[in-house]
């Protein structure tokens, strides 16, 4: 009777070992977005091409961001350039010509640089519905996905 005990004690044991075992051995997942991921696990290819697309989107935010940055500073500039302008017109000696030709010089040349910055914005303002763009197609095809990390670290290692 006590050896039939010991057994089944034995044999609970060697299967709680197991199942143990066996929960240990689940691949450990990951998800893109802050969401609960939901649907099928991402395949290897899918989420090469969804890392892809992620480190797009980053390098066009940080690149867009710069921009952004440097329009800023162009905006300040014209700004300041022309609050000088406006001071100057007032001390302006209208009898001299050659003050004169200077100043208007120095406005054709502000004229100038507000027409590069709108140009700059445009430019920018189209680059935004790029990257938008490509921020929602991530979303759609990626966004709270699930994908096993085993295969997120073979694709960094370049398999």
């Amino acid at each position: 009777m006590h050896t039939q005990t010991f057994s089944r004690a034995l044999m609970a044991a060697a299967l709680f070992i197991t199942i143990a075992g066996h929960a240990a051995d689940k691949p450990k997942e990951g998800s893109f977005g802050g969401g609960k991921a939901t649907g099928a696990f991402l395949t290897r290819n899918q989420l090469r091409d969804c890392m892809a697309q992620q480190a797009k989107v980053k390098q066009t935010s940080a690149e867009m961001l710069s921009m952004q940055e440097k329009l800023n500073a162009d905006k300040a500039e014209i700004g300041k350039t022309g609050e000088t302008l406006k001071a100057d017109l007032e001390a302006l000696d209208r009898t001299n010509a050659e003050a004169v030709n200077a100043y208007n010089e120095r406005a054709v040349a502000r004229d100038k640089k507000i027409d590069e910055y709108q140009q700059q914005v445009d430019q920018f303002n189209s680059r935004v519905d790029a990257v938008r763009n490509e921020r929602e197609a991530f979303s759609k095809a990626c966004e709270n996905r699930r994908y096993f990390e085993d295969d997120e670290i073979a694709i960094r290692k370049g398999k």
